[in-house]
């Protein structure tokens, strides 16, 4: 929720586009953050 707050102008130019390029680049985040604090527990 954080990322997509930083990128709004982005997200009005071309929401199509940016909804696939911006996808995977979320998703990878948030397994990254789930398997950060996943071992740290």
């Amino acid at each position: 929720f954080v990322y997509l707050g930083h990128w709004p102008s982005a997200g009005s130019f071309g929401f199509n586009t940016d909804i696939l390029a911006t996808n995977p680049i979320n998703l990878s985040v948030v397994f990254g953050v789930l398997i950060f604090f996943g071992k740290g527990v």
